[in-house]
C-alpha cells in the first residue's frame, strides 16, 4: 500500500510543479452606463515573463445597443511597448465583445514603471475609466503591481 500512496503523492507533487503561476489578476471590474448601452468593463493585468506585463482591457455591451465610437488609451513611463498598442478606438457592439490589450516590459535601468489606462467616447471625451497603476521589478525580474 506504500509504494501506491508515495507514487500517488509523487504524481500529484510533479503535476503541481508544471502548472503555469498565477494567471490574468483583476484590477476593475465593473457596469458602466454609455448613453444608452450598459457596458461592461474587465481591466486586468498579468506578469508574462522577465521584466513583462500584459495589460488587458475587455469590453462588452450587457444588452442590444451599440456603444458610440470609444478611445482606449495606456499612457507609459518606465515601459517599454513589446506586443499590441497603446491605443484602440472603434464601438462595442452587442453580442461582439472587444479586447484592447498591450504587452509591456520595464526598461532596463528602472525598478518601477507606470501606466494610465483611460477609456472615453470619441466625441466628446467623456472619461468612461481611468486606472493609474504602478509596477515594480523584483529580483527574480517578475513584475508586480504596488
Amino acid at each position: 500500500m506504500r509504494p501506491l500512496v508515495s507514487v500517488a503523492l509523487a504524481a500529484v507533487l510533479l503535476g503541481c510543479a508544471h502548472k503555469p503561476a498565477g494567471g490574468p489578476i483583476s484590477l476593475r471590474s465593473e457596469s458602466v452606463k454609455e448613453d444608452a448601452a450598459d457596458l461592461q468593463l474587465d481591466l486586468t493585468y498579468e506578469p508574462k515573463g522577465p521584466r513583462q506585463v500584459e495589460i488587458v482591457l475587455k469590453m462588452r455591451v450587457a444588452g442590444i445597443v451599440e456603444t458610440n465610437k470609444l478611445v482606449a488609451e495606456v499612457y507609459i513611463k518606465g515601459f517599454n511597448v513589446e506586443g499590441g498598442a497603446t491605443r484602440w478606438d472603434g464601438f462595442v457592439p452587442p453580442r461582439t465583445p472587444q479586447t484592447f490589450r498591450v504587452l509591456l516590459s520595464v526598461a532596463e535601468g528602472f525598478d518601477e514603471a507606470t501606466a494610465t489606462v483611460m477609456l472615453s467616447r470619441s466625441q466628446d471625451s467623456n472619461q468612461l475609466l481611468r486606472e493609474e497603476l504602478t509596477f515594480t521589478v523584483d529580483d527574480q525580474g517578475v513584475v508586480h503591481k504596488q
